[in-house]
């Protein structure tokens, strides 16, 4: 295998520095960019964006800073097991662009400029080659749908009141209210393509023994 792909420890020049920072800060706003191309739903958040752009440059830093010294590395060890994390990442799908962001930085860090723009490029099409397969098996995102139904008047089915409007549907709850409140039903929904949240709740005001309604998402709340 070529040198150039695997790490070197030594101390850095001023110039070599500046080069692995460089290439760390261009491939990861590269990288950034790939992510709000390919992120979707409500877990989309801009300030991830923000740390997926320092993270490589940060531990760029770090790697040169430890060159291969073991008492400076452990130092820092020491230093850095006090800053806790207490940020959750709500999409799992975002920790792969966390990992890409660390594997540049350390690439670049120590030197693997061949390994960093490689490993970055596989990533990238692995990466885009699943948002493809996913995109067109994926027909809408799913929510949670809360709706009260007076009286079991009319239709025997109370997710009749979903026909046209969803790719699929779970029933998760149903709850009596009692004193003539009727039923809260709880289902879990897939919109049909062409339904919008916005759409649904519309059609829902117009349906008749329907009543407060809610379609939740995992961050947000759009009642009726």
């Amino acid at each position: 295998m070529p040198a150039q792909f695997f790490p070197q420890p030594h101390e850095f020049t001023a110039l070599e520095a500046a080069v692995n920072i460089g290439l760390a800060l261009v491939l990861s706003i590269a990288s950034a960019l790939l992510y709000r191309r390919l992120a979707h739903g409500p877990a989309f958040a801009g300030s991830f964006v923000v740390t997926l752009i320092v993270t490589p440059i940060v531990v760029a830093m770090v790697i040169m800073a430890i060159g291969g010294n073991v008492a400076t590395s452990l130092g820092l060890v020491g230093a850095l097991s006090i800053i806790r994390f207490r940020t959750v990442i709500r999409d799992t799908r975002d920790t792969a662009y966390l990992f890409l962001m660390i594997g540049i930085g350390l690439c670049c860090g120590s030197g693997a400029h061949a390994l960093a723009l490689l490993g970055t490029a596989v990533v990238a099409l692995v990466l885009i080659c699943i948002h493809l397969v996913a995109g067109r098996s994926r027909r809408s995102d799913e929510f949670i749908l809360v709706f009260r139904r007076q009286s079991a008047n009319g239709s025997p089915r109370p997710d009749a009141v979903l026909d046209g409007m969803v790719d699929w549907h779970k029933l998760h709850g149903a709850a009596d209210l009692g004193n003539g409140g009727g039923i809260e039903y709880t289902y879990r929904i897939r919109l049909a393509t062409d339904v919008t949240p916005e759409h649904m709740l519309e059609r829902l005001k117009h349906v008749e023994g329907v009543c407060d309604t809610s379609l939740i998402s995992p961050e947000s709340q759009a009642p009726v």
